[in-house]
């Protein structure tokens, strides 16, 4: 039965230039409502789906320049607790992309979410014509305007086992959120570059995505805004580098240390004598820095957590024209500019706080002499890798 199965979506699924989307996810997360509202572009009013529901879509996705995604969508009811897991296997096999809905507000079956969507995964791994990681899994995490619905950081870590190994892009939302503004767009753009690097034979990733813990709260609330606002009122980008080349910052803490790694890895990419040398040499020189020494593994680490914040960054679009998708000119920089430095801080907050290391390395192996004279390797989790965000750059 499953060749026949095979056969009748490879019919189905033959010719054209778009891709096929199977939409995943518990009764009640939001599967037909989403189909519908990237179909018709507004909410509609549904029921528990019974059986299929299939439609052609046309998604604005949002990148250096905006393009158009073509998904043909499948959004099967009655999932759950391994009802009708073979067919969604054969399904999901077929598939191009799968789009994973949790719901937000269903704090008490995210358990069975998960382990439904592993017994999918289980059966797609055993079609060896298409590795597993090189198939873009989307999580959206829907209804996060509902009151004291699960973060996106509490899901992260609860999807983080069985979304190890493959390429993975979450999001939280709710389904009345445009299609053409917001982060949607955001989404459909990662998954589009996704799934081009994939036909064009470019592996997404061979590791896992690496997920930065969420810091608490109070460390945000603390920290961050303080930061935002120095980072407005700061010296401009130039000055602020010319101020570090001339060893005349206005001050050297956490906050100068994240935009200085900012602004050489943006402005002179990740050439040693700038970054490490260039720090080593303003500790040794600077009359603020008195009593320190350079630290090799602390400054290792900072630089490739600003480093990973910076590729994990969506571009910033400039546009003078409305956001209607096809209408207009966008126009957008091939790399970060220096003075966006406040966006990168909104986007990546955990760099505010100084203690993360203490999340990749023990105590013992970082305050180690070995530590402050060469680079080590962190010892409790690998440290945040680059590999998607290059795969994603070059199929750009």
């Amino acid at each position: 039965m499953n060749n026949i199965i095979g056969r009748l979506l490879d019919r189905f699924y033959s010719g054209g230039a778009g891709y096929k989307a199977l939409i995943l996810g518990l009764d009640y997360s939001g599967k037909t409502t989403l189909l519908y509202r990237m179909k018709l572009g507004e909410v509609v009013t549904t029921i528990p789906s019974i059986g299929w529901n299939v439609e052609d879509v046309r998604l604005k996705a949002r990148g250096r320049t905006d393009r158009v995604l073509n998904l043909t969508c499948w959004d099967v009811g009655g999932c759950g607790r391994g009802h009708l897991t073979p067919f969604i296997v054969q399904h999901a096999t077929h598939s191009d992309v799968i789009i994973w809905l949790i719901d937000s507000n269903d704090r008490h079956r995210l358990d069975e979410s998960i382990a439904e969507y592993s017994r999918v995964m289980a059966g797609v791994a055993a079609d060896t014509t298409v590795p597993p990681k090189e198939r873009p899994v989307l999580i959206l995490a829907t209804k996060q305007d509902l009151p004291n619905v699960m973060s996106m950081d509490e899901i992260r870590r609860k999807i983080a086992p069985v979304t190890a190994g493959i390429s993975a892009f979450s999001l939280g939302v709710t389904l009345n959120q445009s299609l053409t503004d917001g982060p949607l767009p955001d989404a459909f753009g990662w998954l589009l570059m996704a799934l081009e690097s994939t036909r064009q034979g470019k592996p997404i990733s061979t590791q896992p995505a690496k997920v930065i813990p969420a810091r608490t709260p109070s460390v945000l609330e603390e920290r961050l805004p303080s930061w935002l606002i120095r980072a407005e009122s700061d010296s401009p980008a130039k000055e602020f580098l010319h101020q570090f080349d001339a060893i005349k910052l206005p001050a050297w803490d956490h906050y100068t240390h994240i935009r200085i790694a900012y602004l050489l890895l943006t402005e002179y990419g990740r050439q040693k004598d700038k970054i490490f040398e260039g720090i080593e040499r303003y500790i040794q020189q600077s009359d603020q820095t008195k009593g320190r020494t350079f630290h090799v593994t602390m400054t290792y680490f900072w630089v490739q957590i600003v480093h990973f914040g910076i590729r994990s960054t969506p571009p910033f679009i400039h546009s003078d024209t409305d956001s209607d998708l096809g209408s207009g000119s966008l126009e957008q920089p091939d790399s970060p500019e220096l003075d966006d430095f406040p966006r990168f801080l909104l986007l990546n907050p955990y760099v505010a706080n100084g203690n993360l290391w203490a999340d990749y390395y023990s105590k013992e192996v970082m305050m180690s002499v070995e530590a402050k004279q060469g680079p080590l390797l962190p010892d409790i989790k690998p440290l945040p890798n680059l590999v998607i965000r290059d795969a994603i750059s070059v199929a750009l």
